[in-house]
């Protein structure tokens, strides 16, 4: 039976893993932080995701999370742009997600505190992951899910992570009853039209709200922590006033500036019985929203080939057959990432894009 270790315990990593153990098959993950440090904000799962959860177990009814079926766009002027129905998508915050995953988890499934710091090889296998607390932990299999700043992926010579993205984000969720309830099943854009500036709001469903603001770092000096709350007062004084109000209710020092990247995918996406999944094999920029969405996908599909896999030599065929089904939708992910990154930096007046890859 083959023994899997996971590196990363964010969507991807605790999808892979009740993969297998829901199966039977022994797993064990490994993730940096402590458990009370796994927070984070929301996102939007989108209707590949949501078929990923599905085929986890997660998701039987449809009821996970809270159901958004428009998209509408205004310019920041408050005038209404374009409106666009949106199926199958729901909003969540991360640790909702994260607790769904494991759900009915067995004991000491994840092993919190152990930041990674190498493969112990022996010829062209992995016998060991080490960490930085001095233990080591053997397996057959190593999937690397540590996220888009991947430790693994440096380790294992696949591209270092280097190009930041031009598009920077700030992002946070609030308890706003009154917002919330107007947004409906709604997520709202607000657009500056000369470009490189804009805000979203999208309704947890439960009084509170998910928000965002995107800047075009070369236009708008990415603020340090402390000065988001200056930043937001500065940059958005001129959107609509429920924009407004809903930053301004938001404490600042509960705000995320998140610094993307914008990288091609790994070059290769294993090494012998080691592999990379989710944003450590494809850092996406968040336009698309496919990142959780995209990590899922890759969690089904390396656990569904883990299970079938009888003989750990089959290993190194078995994951370069992962990446091969899977890289061409990721490369596309990538591309299309990109040209809304232009489009958004450098809007045309006659076409307004989706913010997002349905």
């Amino acid at each position: 039976m083959i023994h899997t270790a996971v590196v990363g315990g964010g969507a991807c990593g605790l999808a892979l893993a009740r993969g297998l153990w829901q199966h039977g098959r022994p797993v064990r993950v490994y993730e940096r932080a402590m458990a009370s440090q796994l927070n984070g904000h929301g996102f939007l799962l989108l209707a590949n995701g949501r078929a990923a959860l599905r085929r986890l177990g997660c998701d039987p009814d449809g009821t996970l999370g809270h159901p958004i079926t428009s998209v509408r766009i205004l310019c920041r002027s408050g005038r209404v742009l374009v409106e666009h129905p949106l199926e199958g998508a729901v909003a969540m915050l991360r640790h909702q997600l994260l607790n769904v995953l494991l759900r009915g988890a067995p004991d000491h499934l994840v092993h919190y505190n152990h930041q990674f710091v190498r493969f112990d090889w022996h010829r062209d296998r992995a016998r060991a992951v080490c960490f930085q607390n001095g233990q080591a932990h053997e397996a057959d299999a190593f999937i690397a899910a540590d996220g888009v700043r991947s430790s693994c992926r440096l380790s294992l010579g696949c591209g270092a992570m280097t190009n930041p993205g031009r598009v920077k984000e700030i992002v946070a969720h609030v308890r706003q009853p009154l917002v919330a309830a107007e947004l409906g099943h709604r997520f709202l854009k607000v657009l500056d039209p000369s470009g490189g500036l804009a805000a979203g709001l999208v309704p947890l469903g439960d009084d509170r709200l998910v928000w965002f603001v995107q800047f075009d770092s070369e236009r708008f000096i990415a603020p340090q922590p402390s000065e988001v709350g200056a930043f937001l007062e500065e940059h958005f004084r001129g959107f609509p006033a429920v924009v407004r109000h809903v930053l301004g209710a938001t404490d600042p020092a509960r705000a995320h500036v998140w610094h993307t990247v914008d990288e091609e995918p790994a070059t290769r996406w294993s090494k012998g019985n080691v592999a990379l999944a989710g944003d450590a094999a494809h850092p996406l920029l968040p336009f698309t929203s496919q990142g959780v969405n995209a990590a899922l996908e890759d969690a089904v599909l390396l656990s569904g080939l883990l299970l079938d896999c009888r003989d750990a030599a089959d290993l190194p065929d078995l994951l370069t057959a992962y990446e091969r089904q899977r890289r061409p939708s990721l490369q596309g992910c990538v591309e299309a990432g990109r040209q809304m990154a232009r489009a958004f930096v450098q809007p045309s007046s006659s076409r307004f894009q989706m913010p997002l890859m349905a």
